[in-house]
């Protein structure tokens, strides 16, 4: 039975809660499907985003959806915010795979999750049920989408050791030359087979006593 919203932003449908956070700030985005974080749950872990505001109206507006902020006050004298971090996990309670975790372009194209770099901008969905917690019922939200409305690109760096691009210089090999390997140099060369060869007949060694 379809119940009359809460705002334009959260319904309920059949005890199922859906909340749509809008224009929040993103980091930390760990969505890529194969590569969720394992640090804090190495047999289930999980696909997450952080989400962060500085505006304390969308810090109560986003609690009154659901949400458990905590306010952050940088050492290095940066303004303060609110922040949260949304997550889900690779299984789900009856062992079953999850879902990866749904991440759009502005046009609601695909778009690669490994390229959301800190300081992206987005609207989240979630997937909310209650439970049972010391303080009574809670909301639990578990992240189930990202739509990007800005992008801040993140290049991974490249390693020491990974090969860089330039350019290829070809030519055309000589017609004449054999392009089998050569074994001059003795090395993994193959060595055919040959029968052992037959033992000599042992001879008898007279004795002294013949």
């Amino acid at each position: 039975m379809l119940v009359e919203p809460v705002n334009l932003t959260r319904f309920v449908y059949e005890e199922i809660l859906m909340a749509l956070i809008k224009n929040a700030e993103l980091h930390y985005a760990r969505v890529i499907p194969n590569r969720p974080n394992k640090k804090y749950n190495k047999d289930n872990p999980t696909w997450e985003v952080q989400i962060r505001t500085e505006d304390v109206k969308q810090k109560k507006e986003w609690e009154g959806q659901g949400l458990r902020m905590k306010a952050v006050v940088p050492e290095d004298g940066g303004k303060p915010y609110w922040k949260t971090t949304l997550r889900k996990k690779i299984r789900k309670a009856d062992g079953e795979p999850s879902t990866p975790v749904e991440v759009k372009k502005g046009d609601l194209s695909d778009c690669d999750p490994a390229i959301i770099g800190n300081g992206s901008r987005g609207d989240v969905r979630v997937y909310q049920y209650e439970y049972d917690s010391d303080n009574g019922k809670s909301i639990a939200n578990v992240l189930m989408g990202i739509k990007l409305t800005k992008l801040k690109k993140y290049t991974p760096k490249a390693r020491d050791d990974e090969f860089e691009e330039s350019e290829m210089e070809v030519e055309e090999a000589d017609e004449d030359e054999e392009q089998e390997e050569s074994s001059d140099d003795g090395e993994d060369e193959e060595v055919e087979e040959q029968a052992p060869a037959k033992p000599k007949p042992t001879v008898k060694p007279k004795s002294k006593f013949d």
